[in-house]
């Protein structure tokens, strides 16, 4: 095949047939859907029945059902009717998993292939965002007082005695008689303890001020959103939402995407809330109780005032049996004598032990259940100790709706420093719609007008480029599609730029042809010079582009990494439908038998 290396022919068509492949899924239509799934077994018909039933008597009535790898899927005509189906469904029972979905009818032999669609964006498909910020102020404050603690036990176990230890917001203060041996005692802890900042105040007493230093406080703030991030990323996969996004920006924020998801209220209380649960015997009479309230504050030793979610006051023991820490699990169902919402949890083996300890003892005495979170505290349970109960037991109070928000927060367990959500956005599935009109119409017409170009201009040679143009479109989608990476509305704006990059490549190609040709060289090796004299300019100029885009794709978040991940796959793919591709099909035109004029 003339001078062109037949492995690069082969090479050609390999790529192009595997891009032909894993992009055509995009092809075929995708439905809004809700996927259910049962948690124990596979679904039976007469749930199914039971689900479609429901569905239908709450006034949607269109939908089909499809039964897919031990999932079934009730695919409905609009995203309103989704989100009915799909407020519907989650209350029927527990037994199942709910999801908005969206469901594509790729053929089973594609799927066997691996491939897939690609998935859309918040901006393409709708649903809200969030970016939560760590407390950094919490963060410092427990970093203080596990110091404190720490500090204290180890001048104690060394013999070294103190007037007073204190903490203020940022540091801790010892204060030691001038007898004390300062200078060993400070040497002694900066080995015990590298990574505080001690200083000597020069005051007539021996007074020490102890921090964190600010890596050590970093150091915190980094294990402290990380374990936010795997926290939050249960939370979000208990909320019901197919292919949410979660990804760390800066130093102290997250960003949550949940593409498909309107209800941004729920989404805001589980994603935002540290709230755990604490189990504590009560105290006193319901006469201490009042007494206490009216004066403020509990009128007995060892007892805390707190409220029922009705006002009531209660007394409880300032000792917490077990917390959140020592919950196992927690699922909802409903109890088997009064048939109400109820989480049954389950606790660890030092919960059990501990709780069957305090319950043996109390057999008869009332225990309270209090929900915590920041700064509210509310006792949504007061029930008597009939007999001792240790792992498994039942919480009701509640309503459906609370009873699966907790069961939630109880397995995904409790954030390890706040968040604050600092920014909220709600894209409508109208919206989505229209951003997928706008972006394919942009790439539509910005690739008829350069075509339309480059065969004016450049005749045959310009309907080359056009296919080498068409050919890396489909290879951005097919590696997209094949990596299953999310789609953005900035993702279309990065293919619709490769598009005019991957032109500008060739019209560097066909210019230095022109010029062979004007210096009289033959057609073919005008084509061979142009393309080794054009190949260094054309690396040259995408290497620094691609430099730049893997910088915004390692820094950058959101919209811009969208951008970057479709401008670093453009780049690559580009280059090679302009070097690689469209020499094989002009070499295959031209370079094959003698000629003496080219069409350029």
């Amino acid at each position: 095949m003339g001078v062109y290396p037949f492995w690069k022919y082969v090479l050609v068509i390999i790529v192009l047939f595997f891009s032909l492949i894993y992009s055509s899924p995009n092809l075929y239509k995708s439905y809004p859907s809700v996927e259910i799934k049962s948690i124990n077994s596979v679904l039976a018909k007469e749930q199914i029945d039971f689900y479609s039933n429901s569905l239908k008597n709450s006034g949607v009535n269109n939908f089909k059902i499809q039964e897919h790898e031990e999932k079934s899927y009730y695919i409905l005509n609009n995203i309103d009717d989704q989100l009915k189906a799909y407020d519907v469904l989650t209350k029927l029972d527990n037994t199942t998993n709910v999801t908005l979905s969206t469901f594509s009818a790729v053929p089973s032999w594609l799927e066997s292939l691996g491939a897939y669609p690609m998935f859309l964006g918040l901006d393409l498909k709708g649903g809200v965002h969030f970016l939560l910020q760590v407390d950094n102020d919490n963060i410092i404050k427990n970093l203080i007082r596990e110091i404190e603690s720490d500090i204290k036990k180890y001048l104690i176990m060394n013999k070294y005695r103190y007037s007073s230890l204190y903490q203020t917001k940022d540091m801790i203060v010892i204060e030691f008689n001038n007898k004390a041996p300062i200078t060993k005692i400070i040497d002694s802890i900066k080995k015990e303890f590298p990574d505080l900042e001690i200083e000597k105040e020069s005051t007539e007493k021996f007074v020490l001020n102890i921090k964190p230093s600010s890596e050590l406080i970093d150091l915190d703030r980094k294990s402290a959103l990380a374990k936010n991030l795997s926290i939050l990323r249960t939370r979000v996969d208990e909320l019901g939402v197919s292919q949410p996004v979660l990804q760390q920006q800066g130093k102290d924020r997250i960003i949550v995407q949940l593409p498909g998801l309107h209800d941004s209220t729920r989404a805001k209380s589980i994603l935002g809330s540290t709230a755990t649960l604490e189990f504590r015997l009560t105290k006193g009479t319901q006469q201490d109780w009042l007494d206490s309230q009216i004066s403020g504050k509990s009128n007995m030793n060892a007892a805390i005032l707190y409220k029922e979610r009705d006002g009531s006051p209660v007394l409880l023991h300032r000792k917490v049996i077990v917390g959140g820490k020592d919950i196992k699990d927690a699922n909802t169902g409903f109890d088997s004598v009064s048939n109400t919402p109820a989480v049954f949890v389950r606790l660890s083996d030092y919960g059990a032990s501990r709780m069957l300890e305090v319950t043996s003892k109390n057999v008869g005495s009332k225990m309270a259940v209090i929900f915590v979170e920041k700064s509210k505290n509310e006792v949504i349970n007061i029930a008597t100790i009939r007999e001792a109960f240790s792992k498994n037991f039942q919480i009701t109070g509640l309503d459906l709706n609370e009873a699966k928000d907790l069961a939630i927060l109880l397995r995904s367990g409790s954030l390890s420093a706040p968040m604050t959500i600092v920014e909220e956005r709600t894209v409508g599935p109208s919206l989505g719609k229209y951003n997928i009109i706008a972006g394919q119409n942009s790439m539509y017409i910005g690739l008829l007008l350069v075509g339309i170009f480059m065969i004016i201009y450049y005749r045959l040679f310009g309907l080359v480029a056009n296919i080498a143009l068409v050919s890396n479109i489909i290879i951005i989608v097919a590696v997209l599609s094949l990596f299953q990476a999310t789609l953005t509305l900035s993702g279309i704006a990065g293919i619709v730029l490769t598009v005019g990059m991957a032109v500008d490549a060739n019209v560097l190609i066909f210019e230095r042809i022109r010029e062979e040709l004007r210096s009289g060289n033959t057609p073919n090796s005008s084509i061979f010079s142009g393309y080794k004299k054009a190949f260094s300019t054309i690396a040259d100029a995408n290497i620094t582009t691609l430099i730049a885009a893997i910088a915004l794709l390692t820094i950058g978040t959101g919209a811009v990494k969208g951008f970057a991940i479709t401008l670093v796959i453009g780049i690559l793919s580009s280059m090679f439908t302009s070097i690689v591709g469209t020499r094989a099909i002009v070499s295959l035109v031209y370079e094959t038998k003698t000629i003496k004029k080219i069409s350029i």
